[in-house]
């Protein structure tokens, strides 16, 4: 496996919670988090929402610090990254597609403005006369129709908006996108070209997914790794199909549980399992405790102690 792309080494963010006339208390979002993305190859990150997943995209795109560890891009701390110029090349390099395809569009503008707004600004292209086919490789590239430029947002569905999104990350030069539920808001139907779309990207161009997501079915399609996150914690992670095929963590399994598709090839694994949806506070509650020891389930399958037992 070639050397991850982005590192996170024992990633801790506590923010001021209060104020006024209240109490400031300190409310830890991630507690010890480490992961790696690598070129083309998908991590998702997957849990309930509050859980912490998108606070870990935040801190990757420098959006606000981490209050103790180490973040890496190709081998450099992201703290070293201060002027202006290398704040922008590296926020050209990491590339955050959100879950609402309209909202992170003008509804103002046509598509075309806003693909060549990034490239203009990000200088992917030497002059002007290099915009017109450049767009044109860019729509191809996400399986747009030529005359989507001259559409604005509401004329597009939502599949093809999440594409226009796609594409101005491709604009800037990204090596990582950040993609948190890009298909959550997405009819059914849609949801798998863009899917689709984002394996061809990643196996095409060599793109690293962080994927974030609740749902583990789409994990299981497109993702190699898993991390399975809990209350700031990540308490399992490893092989996509070994944790969805011989699952650990009560939490995890829990989440399986909750899938709703019976189609599902890991759908039975829980069938002899107890009642999750009678237990779940329970397993909850366990599961927010923060233990530090780590067992190894399979080549490359890890789960946190969810107990005292060593």
């Amino acid at each position: 496996m070639s050397e991850a792309i982005i590192q996170l080494n024992d990633i801790v963010k506590e923010f001021n919670v209060g104020g006024g006339f209240s109490s400031v208390e300190r409310f830890k979002a991630l507690q010890g988090i480490s992961l790696s993305l690598y070129p083309g190859r998908t991590l998702a990150l997957v849990g309930e929402s509050g859980c912490g997943k998108s606070t870990c995209a935040r801190l990757i795109t420098k959006v606000y610090p981490a209050t103790s560890g180490e973040i890496f891009f190709k081998g450099k701390n992201i703290n070293q990254i201060q002027s202006r110029k290398d704040l922008l090349d590296y926020r050209s390099k990491v590339q955050m597609v959100f879950q609402d395809p309209f909202g992170s569009l003008n509804p103002t503008h046509t598509i075309e403005h806003h693909l060549t707004r990034p490239l203009k600004i990000h200088k992917q292209v030497k002059n002007s006369a290099e915009i017109p086919s450049k767009l044109q490789e860019l729509l191809k590239l996400v399986e747009l129709d030529p005359d989507t430029l001259q559409k604005y947002p509401h004329e597009l569905s939502g599949g093809q908006r999440q594409r226009v999104n796609l594409a101005r990350a491709l604009a800037v030069g990204a090596e990582v996108i950040l993609a948190d539920e890009p298909t959550s808001m997405l009819d059914v139907s849609i949801r798998l070209g863009v899917l689709n779309l984002m394996q061809r990207m990643k196996k095409e161009l060599g793109i690293g997914f962080l994927y974030i997501t609740h749902d583990l079915a789409t994990a299981h399609y497109i993702a190699e790794e898993t991390a399975v996150m809990y209350k700031g914690q990540i308490v399992e992670w490893g092989d996509t199909q070994a944790i969805l095929t011989n699952p650990q963590h009560p939490y995890t399994k829990l989440l399986i549980s909750a899938v709703p598709d019976p189609d599902l090839p890991f759908g039975h694994l829980v069938e002899s399992e107890p009642n999750y949806s009678i237990e779940a506070d329970q397993i909850r509650a366990t599961s927010a405790i923060v233990h530090h020891g780590v067992k190894q389930a399979g080549p490359n399958h890890f789960v946190k102690q969810w107990d005292n037992v060593a």
